[in-house]
């Protein structure tokens, strides 16, 4: 349990991580003049941390037992549903009318799809009755 616990702290850094290099990507993209070489620099060592941050993420889901696996995973499946339906949406809105990029972009959508994992955690957390029960 007490693994299981330190591998579950470790994902949080490695999401803090990817979270703070997107953000700073972000900035740093959107408000520098910067090269094109450090630009790529900074897209990949962004992509990176996400890698990294998942295939942490997976790795901790095999260190659970089966509910909060199936919670995981279902979660994970439902946000990417409401992903996949937010950008076929939004790609079929563009065809009626003009959406406006600045507030619809790739990046704005990143934050939008973490909300979609919480959403996901939640009704799979209710599904489950999880937080009703005793763990160790």
């Amino acid at each position: 349990m007490k693994n299981q616990k330190h591998l579950s702290d470790r994902v949080l850094v490695y999401a803090i991580i990817w979270c703070v290099s997107y953000l700073g990507s972000l900035y740093a993209l959107k408000s520098l003049d910067l090269s094109i070489v450090v630009n790529i620099l900074l897209i990949s060592i962004t992509a990176m941390s996400f890698i990294l941050f998942v295939y942490k993420y997976f790795r901790s889901i095999q260190m659970m037992d089966e509910v909060e696996t199936k919670i995981q995973l279902e979660a994970t499946a439902i946000a990417f549903a409401l992903s996949l339906i937010t950008v076929m949406k939004l790609g079929l809105f563009d065809l009626v009318f003009t959406i406006n990029k600045d507030d619809w972009a790739y990046r704005n959508l990143i934050p939008l799809f973490v909300v979609f994992y919480f959403i996901g955690l939640f009704i799979s957390k209710r599904k489950y009755h999880f937080d009703y029960e005793k763990h160790d």
